[in-house]
């Protein structure tokens, strides 16, 4: 074991990276940098998955979708529902008026 050996040890892992890329060839380095693209929309499509799939659990109870339909909108259960609360709500407080 020489000097050497000790002195590529100590050396930092930023360096080493850097040491690594150069020693590439320019077609191995082009293959790699179109992996990037690739790691970054799926990286956005994970998160995307995980955020929406968050937000349905968190509003699960609440008798509506964080999710509209593919056709926009909400689905028409879900507003024959709110509809028949609106309606119930408006009712209620005519009944508390009107024993005033």
């Amino acid at each position: 074991m020489g000097g050497n050996s000790f002195k590529n040890q100590k050396q930092t892992l930023w360096k080493r990276l850097c040491q690594w890329w150069h020693n590439k060839e320019e077609a191995e380095q082009k293959r790699l940098k179109s992996f990037i693209p690739l790691t970054l929309y799926t990286i956005a499509v994970i998160y995307g998955v995980i955020y929406l799939s968050i937000l349905n659990t968190v509003n699960r109870g609440k008798g509506m979708d964080a999710i509209k339909t593919w056709y926009g909108g909400d689905r028409s259960q879900i507003v024959k529902v709110l509809k028949e609360e609106e309606e119930y709500l408006g009712n209620s407080l005519e009944g508390a008026n009107s024993s005033l």
